[in-house]
């Protein structure tokens, strides 16, 4: 009996122990992602951030992080909302509490091996995932874990990883790897302590809430919007008057476009990716930004 026992103490001793890492800041961080449905549909942005004022909730227990979400639509900015809340437990997963949820659901899980299958993940729709590859990036000097996933029943890479501090590449909540007729998502940008850690210009300083497209005064006061957000070859504005003219700075603040106020969406297929700031110069000498993402 003796003998069992101390067999089984030897076992326990060399069961592998899990590091502690951080898969998810958790101050400090803000996440753009946009949302298309498809043709005929509006886009949507939603910024999210940890709320500073009350920032956490409890759920048995346990304190998980508020986050609060501003949303755009074809580039009007509305309101931050209370956006849910998350847990990440220093093992590698994390835990996401969706507004009105009564359970959390596993968000992202960082200690998976090539092969394992995810079960519940949250995404667009819940949808069992499988692991295609596990590797190591360096962003912005720091090594993450990436994760691969694919959906069941498909085979290869799919390009969607789950990077740790910082998110899935289809937004921070929007993390299933099946194709879905309810849209498709994608994570613009994503900053962690002022420092850019995905999207245009990483590694340098910057607030994801301007690739919202929001103008420099925010809310209803200012009447210049730009949409789609993010663009690619067409920029739509509003509430430019006849006469002004308009001028575009690239991400290095150099000036890559100038046009009179068009008559239909302003071409700009041949500006390089990254975020821009659009200059309106009405005739009386008023100058209205914005900021812009083009895709």
């Amino acid at each position: 009996m003796v003998r069992h026992i101390v067999a089984l103490l030897a076992a326990v001793l060399v069961l592998p122990t899990h590091a502690q890492f951080e898969a998810l800041p958790d101050a400090n961080a803000g996440w753009t992602v946009s949302f298309w449905v498809g043709p005929g549909y509006p886009h949507e942005g939603y910024h999210y951030t940890y709320d500073a004022v009350s920032p956490d909730t409890v759920y048995n227990g346990t304190a998980y992080k508020k986050l609060l979400v501003a949303t755009s639509i074809d580039g009007s900015i509305f309101p931050a909302g209370y956006g849910g809340a998350l847990h990440d437990n220093e093992l590698g997963q994390v835990s996401y509490w969706e507004p009105g949820a009564a359970d959390p659901v596993l968000l992202y899980d960082f200690d998976v091996l090539s092969g394992d299958t995810l079960l519940d993940v949250f995404g667009l729709y819940p949808q069992d995932l499988r692991v295609y590859a596990v590797d190591t990036i360096t962003i912005t000097g720091t090594a993450r874990r990436r994760v691969e996933v694919e959906c069941l029943g498909w085979s290869g890479p799919t390009g969607i990883y789950w990077i740790q501090g910082i998110g899935s590449t289809q937004g921070l909540l929007q993390t299933v790897a099946c194709g879905s007729v309810s849209g498709i998502g994608e994570l613009v940008c994503m900053t962690a302590n002022d420092t850019v850690q995905w999207g245009p210009n990483v590694g340098g300083v910057g607030d994801c809430a301007l690739a919202l497209g929001a103008a420099e005064e925010l809310g209803p006061a200012s009447d210049l919007w730009l949409h789609p957000v993010p663009a690619e070859d067409r920029l739509f504005l509003q509430g430019v008057k006849t006469g002004a003219q308009v001028e575009v700075l690239g991400p290095d603040g150099r000036m890559v476009l100038t046009s009179a106020a068009p008559q239909g969406p302003l071409d700009i297929n041949t500006l390089v990716p990254g975020v821009h700031v659009l200059r309106v110069i009405e005739a009386d000498g008023k100058v209205r930004t914005a900021r812009f993402v083009k895709r």
